[in-house]
């Protein structure tokens, strides 16, 4: 009886899998990403004068996330920019404990988006982030911790917003 060696099997099943995602077309979100987002982004945020704070914050979760979400650098100028201005934001109780006391939060933002991407065309987009957040029973919610978790939530955001862009760059013909 032939008996097949555990590391042949290994590599037949990967070499056959390789071949499967080959010949399905499949493509990472990155070549689709690429086709809009260049390799420079021009993060700008519009200060919200009813919350600059936050406006603030959001500028620190964009500059985040075009190094670690988008895969690109900052630039002053570029070619590709990306407009964020808050459109809403809320702090609202989920659960609350046996006295009444609120115990688990969740912070929510609406963003608006503007793309102009590296040819010029403009796509413009509604994004929306939660964030849950425990607290202990008879606490005070900080400023600090309602900060960090609209930081969160703009992060998450903004996640939703590297889907959106990576969906159009796969119909994005140039």
């Amino acid at each position: 009886m032939l008996r097949i060696n555990n590391n042949f099997s290994f590599y037949i099943f990967h070499f056959t899998l390789f071949i499967l995602l080959i010949g399905c077309g499949y493509k990472p979100s990155s070549v689709y990403l690429n086709k809009i987002i260049g390799k420079d982004i021009q993060a700008i945020v519009e200060i919200s004068p009813q919350k600059p704070k936050e406006s603030a914050f959001l500028k620190d979760a964009l500059n985040d996330a075009v190094y670690s979400i988008f895969g690109a650098n900052l630039a002053n100028t570029a070619d590709t920019k990306i407009i964020l201005s808050i459109s809403s934001s809320s702090l609202v109780p989920l659960d609350y404990d046996k006295n009444g006391f609120p115990i688990l939060y969740r912070s929510a933002v609406t963003l608006k988006a503007k793309v102009i991407d590296k040819y010029g065309k403009i796509h413009n987009y509604t994004v929306k982030g939660n964030y849950d957040f425990a607290i202990s029973p008879n606490s005070i919610i900080t400023d600090q911790l309602k900060l960090n978790s609209f930081k969160q939530a703009s992060i998450n955001a903004l996640d939703v917003l590297l889907a959106e862009i990576t969906k159009d760059g796969a119909k994005y013909e140039h």
